[in-house]
């Protein structure tokens, strides 16, 4: 193959959005890299082939200035025009993204994750007792969209009165890249990612160089030493927020839903606790909280067999290389004792593996966990769950539970 195959299936259709995978499995039938000829964006859905193009961030540059959208059906969306920066972390190429990710990373390594148990649980257990007396409720909103907000905001440094708002300006965000928001909403979302850049340009401000404030205390330090400019510090909080927030608000919500639907899976863990950390990994497989991320091409270069020209704009598509089943056996299954359980894309790889990954997985581990203790049951109240509509984010809009307390049981005194 030299060219790829240019197909029409509306990847972005509702139906899809709400289940891609009969469609990604036809056309990954049909070959690892598609053409989508409205969006002007080469689809990526083979395990081998993403695997090639994060090995290679040199060919295969992350710093895009477009997002897709449904509704002008084009890829020419400028993030920069759209109030973000370019040039920061998850758009960043190196040597700029290694300054950057060099500031912030010891803050989310597995060392300083593992000292945030207290922290996580302290934000955790009310939730979850809330919605356990009440014998049940939107896990989503009571849990998985309030605590990240909670978490990343204590990490960063930010005022704890505050935190509340990170979720709807976290939400302002992701809808701005939505790709499917009407032009009112996109022009709100604009506005109130400005008013987020501006409130953390001020924290900064406040913070000043010494100031021994988490994340923000390290930023504030490389603006104050012209290593990132005041704009640049504030986008990059921006999207510590919005993408810490985001994947953990998605990843609590599948691992919930996978315990709903499978009574032998919440016994297997309450026997065995220890496990829950396997499921986490297995949730955040199955539905990776972004479906994919962009590259563009530096240079002439072929993939999977398909000529790629100088300039093309590539979006990887994580969820479908990670039920690639010539890669994962029984991909659509939970499998609590798969041999390589962190082999998936879900987080990326290389240069720009996620920040975030290691405190989604404990933040979601321990909000199991919790769930788990305090119930004997947990199950669907009969609301079918939905996916909010969103091109680049796969997350539950709602998640509706029906708990039985674990002293509620027949019989118990």
């Amino acid at each position: 193959m030299t060219t790829a195959d240019v197909f029409s299936a509306d990847v972005f259709s509702a139906e899809a959005l709400q289940d891609p995978y009969p469609l990604f499995e036809r056309l990954r039938n049909a070959g690892d890299v598609h053409f989508l000829a409205d969006q002007q964006v080469y689809v990526v859905l083979g395990f081998d082939a993403i695997r090639t193009v994060l090995a290679d961030p040199h060919t295969y540059s992350s710093n895009l200035v477009a997002v897709l959208s449904a509704a002008s059906g084009s890829a020419t969306v400028s993030v920069a025009e759209a109030g973000a920066g370019v040039d920061v972390l998850a758009t960043a190429d190196p040597p700029a993204h290694t300054a950057q990710r060099a500031l912030v990373m010891s803050r989310f390594s597995p060392r300083a994750v593992a000292e945030t148990t207290e922290l996580i649980d302290a934000a955790v257990a009310p939730a979850v007792a809330g919605l356990v007396a009440s014998g049940g409720g939107d896990w989503m909103t009571t849990v998985a969209h309030r605590v990240p907000v909670q978490v990343i905001g204590e990490l960063i440094g930010l005022p704890r009165k505050d935190h509340q708002r990170l979720a709807a300006w976290s939400d302002a965000a992701i809808d701005l890249v939505s790709g499917v928001a009407s032009p009112e909403r996109a022009g709100q979302a604009a506005l109130a990612v400005l008013e987020f850049a501006g409130y953390l340009g001020e924290c900064l401000d406040q913070a000043g160089p010494d100031a021994d404030a988490g994340v923000l205390g390290s930023v504030a330090a490389a603006v104050a030493a012209g290593t990132l400019t005041r704009d640049q510090g504030a986008m990059l909080l921006v999207q510590l927020v919005t993408a810490g927030a985001e994947s953990t608000t998605s990843l609590l919500g599948t691992a919930v839903r996978l315990l709903a639907d499978d009574p032998q899976l919440q016994a297997t863990l309450r026997a065995e606790p220890d496990r829950i950390g396997a499921l986490v990994e297995e949730a955040v497989r199955i539905e990776s909280p972004f479906r994919g991320h962009f590259r563009v091409t530096t240079a002439p270069t072929r993939l999977a067999g398909v000529r790629l020209e100088p300039g093309a704009r590539l979006m990887l598509m994580w969820g479908a290389s990670n039920r690639d089943p010539r890669i994962f056996d029984r991909p659509d299954q939970v499998d609590l004792d798969r041999v390589q359980p962190k082999l998936h894309h879900s987080f990326g790889r290389g240069i720009h593996f996620c920040l975030g990954a290691h405190l989604a997985r404990k933040e979601t581990t321990q909000a199991v966990r919790a769930l788990l203790a305090a119930t004997s049951t947990i199950s669907l109240d009969g609301t079918e769950p939905v996916y909010v509509p969103n091109l680049m984010v796969r997350r539950l809009a709602h998640l509706h539970l029906s708990l039985t307390p674990v002293d509620s049981r027949p019989g118990s005194s």
